[in-house]
């Protein structure tokens, strides 16, 4: 609106101007002139007015928006000056009289500490006096002595210096005359020796000249005499699938009829025991087996190590035992033998005790650091409480024994094992042929004992079998098959390989029953 009225009032003026110099612009030249220049400067002072009163009337607002700032910034420094008022209040009144308690205490603390410190000062100072009176000297005397000692003991190390001297010339001296010898004669002789094997060489070429042009020709005879022998093997076979295994089924029919009365004998014997009627394990005879030689008892280690396989073969076994005994220990070993079934169980925390006849075997033990003790293993049981052991291991022993004491050992074992508690009976497989040829390279062998004797055994006195494992079973290129290409062949020798070849040994493990399962064990 501003700018319309300077325009407005700028066009009436110059009409004006305009009206009134027609007539006089002549005249009037110089003084127009001074009036455009002052008209030209009211137009700019009106101009710069203008911004002027803009420019005020913009510090008006920024000052009042500066005053309504300021008005805020008041109230809230009231409301801290308030806060802050309460918050001192509460610090008069409240935390400073505790903390005044605190303090107090704390002082009373420390005086006490300080009481304290006082006298454990003094104590100090009258163990320092007593140091300083009666040790120092004593110190001293042994200094003196320490520094004797330390010369005579100079003395000693200036002595062996010079004898080690005296000896390392003398060394030195028998090195040389040694060198010598060596040179003098050795030499010679190495260079005799080595004629002789280039001598030895020569031979041993043309030997294998003569074995090329004689030895092969006699081999491809042997062959062609092997393949008319495998021809009559086959034959053989022939006549065994159609005229002898009848006849061996015949005989299997007769042999399981005969099993099947010893079942029914067993059967009633098992009758017995759920009528809770003794089993009737015949007494054992005094003296049954007669002590060994002392030459043989002092070379058995080597016996065993030579027949039985070495220490660490048989610890490599027995680590597979570890986790039957696992939660069953304590653990009595019968007949431990050298420990490894004892070091392997110690190897994993399982506590065993071990209990062997031969004395070397229980000294081997010992030597290895394990808990060993020298005792018959039916004596060893007897002495045992009821209930009292987790498990026993009865590895390769039973062979050793007559049938009543290890049936004797069966029912002890039962006897002395708490409920849920472990039996391992390991012993040679008599199922295998080959076993029963390899069982008497033991001289104290008595008797190979069957799997299933040991199974009847352990349900007549009332222990559950938990499996019969067949272990260890001889290597495949030692059966008849391994070479045997003709497939009829191998099929009708396989029967006869696995009588032959099958498990060297088996494993029983049974447990005693927990409550309320005994009969559950008697029916099966």
């Amino acid at each position: 609106m501003a700018e319309s009225w300077d325009s407005q009032r700028r066009s009436w003026k110059g009409t004006l101007r305009r009206l009134v110099a027609a007539p006089f612009r002549f005249l009037l030249r110089d003084e127009l002139h001074r009036i455009a220049i002052l008209e030209r400067g009211a137009e700019k002072t009106s101009v710069e007015l203008e911004d002027l009163r803009q420019g005020l009337q913009e510090e008006k607002a920024a000052l009042a928006s500066e005053v309504a700032a300021r008005e805020q910034a008041f109230s809230e420094l009231q409301q801290a000056y308030l806060a802050t008022r309460s918050e001192f209040e509460e610090v008069r009144d409240t935390r400073l009289p505790r903390l005044a308690a605190e303090l107090a205490a704390e002082v009373a603390a420390r005086e006490q500490a300080f009481s304290q410190l006082q006298q454990a000062y003094l104590a100090t100072r009258l163990e320092f006096e007593e140091v300083r009176d009666r040790r120092l000297p004593r110190l001293a005397a042994d200094f003196c002595g320490f520094q004797e000692g330390f010369s005579a003991l100079q003395r000693e190390v200036e002595r062996l210096r010079d004898e080690a001297l005296l000896a390392e010339a003398q060394a030195r001296e028998r090195l040389a005359r040694e060198l010598e010898l060596v040179r003098d004669v050795r030499l010679p002789n190495l260079e005799g020796a080595q004629g002789r094997l280039q001598t030895a060489h020569d031979e041993l070429q043309e030997e294998l000249e003569r074995l090329r042009d004689q030895g092969l020709p006699a081999l491809a005879s042997e062959l062609e005499k092997l393949h008319a022998a495998l021809q009559r093997v086959q034959g053989l076979a022939e006549e065994v699938r159609d005229e002898r295994l009848p006849a061996a089924v015949g005989r299997l029919e007769a042999v399981l009829g005969k099993l099947y009365e010893d079942f029914q004998v067993a059967e009633g014997l098992l009758h017995r025991i759920l009528s809770e009627k003794p089993l009737g394990v015949p007494p054992l005879e005094a003296g049954v087996e007669e002590q060994i030689p002392a030459a043989i008892a002092r070379a058995w280690m080597r016996f065993l190590a030579l027949y039985r396989g070495s220490s660490e073969e048989i610890l490599q076994r027995a680590r597979e035992y570890v986790e039957l005994f696992r939660e069953a220990s304590p653990v009595l070993d019968l007949g431990c033998g050298r420990g490894e079934l004892l070091q392997a169980l110690a190897e994993a925390g399982i506590r065993a005790v071990g209990v062997d006849c031969d004395p070397a075997a229980v000294e081997v033990c010992r030597q290895r650091g394990l808990a060993v003790e020298q005792a018959d293993a039916l004596q060893a049981l007897a002495a045992q409480g009821d209930g009292t052991l987790g498990g026993v291991a009865c590895l390769h022993l039973v062979e050793h024994l007559p049938a009543a004491k290890w049936m004797k050992l069966v029912e002890e074992a039962r006897r002395v094992l708490r409920p849920g508690g472990v039996l391992a009976v390991e012993s040679p497989n008599p199922e295998t042929l080959r076993v029963c040829g390899l069982f008497w390279q033991d001289p104290t062998h008595l008797h190979p004992v069957h799997p299933d004797a040991v199974r009847f055994v352990a349900e007549a006195v009332g222990l559950q079998v938990v499996e019969v494992r067949r272990l260890r079973p001889f290597p495949v290129e030692q059966s008849l098959t391994a070479k045997i290409e003709d497939p009829q062949l191998r099929r009708a020798l396989a029967p006869l390989d696995h009588w032959l070849s099958g498990p060297r040994d088996f494993l029983l493990v049974a447990r005693k029953p927990l409550p309320g399962e005994g009969d559950e064990v008697g029916q099966r």
